[in-house]
């Protein structure tokens, strides 16, 4: 199903005018890099929220090549749509499943996933999927968060949930980052991917609207649905949290992947 335009974009907007150009901009910049795609390539961009690799890899791939980008929420899809590759490939936007993930009944030269893995719940599936839609010698690369302690955006608000939610919602939102770049690793070898390789960067992260700004992860996360009244509190503890990397311009601080590249 190719993406409906028409769904409301309100919820998800944050994702892109917050944390697409600070932080998920520049990892789907270091993946597409690090496959080198060839002109012509067909590709394609699992869980693509709001077309963040899926409009690098378009540019990657040139005019002559082709992308698809699946993702199960609409509105992010409807999101993504809004801001069309302008100098590459053209981009194919269709909603996929979760349970169990389905991706496209085409065959790809180039298969990219970012920070979606950790929300899978079935990811051997999810794994064995991304095979059957690659073709032979096809290449690809997953990216998945780094450990809180890593990652200290994300630790700040970790924390702050601790603080007012209680431990058992700082687990639910931890949760993300505690899947390890060999556990991915294992699922490609079963799934059937050669030439695994693991990679681990750090790169510089800069919000300008300051911890605030980041709280909007809250509402992507899985204690959106515990905040009720305890936002103001929430918000309050991130911004003591991050007061030590605030200036003016922002909050200044680092993003740590761990990213997988395997040949199908």
């Amino acid at each position: 199903m190719t993406a409906d335009t028409s769904f409301d974009v309100s919820l998800v907007r944050p994702y892109q005018d917050i944390l697409l150009p600070s932080i998920f901009q520049p990892w789907a910049e270091y993946m597409v890099e690090a496959l080198a795609p060839a002109l012509g390539t067909k590709a394609l961009d699992v869980g693509t929220g709001p077309g963040t690799v899926a409009r690098v890899l378009a540019k990657a791939v040139g005019p002559t090549g082709a992308v698809v980008g699946t993702d199960l929420n609409p509105a992010m899809l409807a999101l993504a749509a809004e801001l069309p590759a302008l100098d590459g490939a053209p981009i194919q936007y269709v909603e996929c499943g979760a349970t169990p993930l389905h991706v496209s009944d085409q065959a790809f030269d180039l298969i990219t996933m970012q920070q979606v893995l950790q929300f899978v719940p079935d990811r051997g599936a999810a794994l064995a999927e991304m095979r059957r839609a690659a073709r032979p010698g096809a290449r690809i690369a997953i990216a998945t968060w780094q450990p809180l302690h890593r990652n200290p955006l994300f630790r700040a608000l970790h924390d702050a949930v601790a603080t007012v939610l209680g431990p058992d919602k700082a687990d639910l939102f931890e949760e993300p980052w505690s899947l390890p770049g060999v556990e991915v690793a294992t699922l490609a070898k079963e799934a059937g991917f050669v030439d695994i390789e693991l990679r681990e960067w750090t790169l510089p992260a800069t919000l300008p609207g300051g911890p605030d700004a980041i709280c909007c992860l809250f509402d992507f996360s899985a204690v959106s649905p515990y905040i009720g009244s305890r936002r103001a509190d929430l918000t309050a503890a991130v911004r003591a949290n991050l007061a030590h990397c605030t200036d003016e311009t922002g909050v200044h601080s680092e993003t740590a992947v761990t990213l997988m590249t395997a040949r199908a």
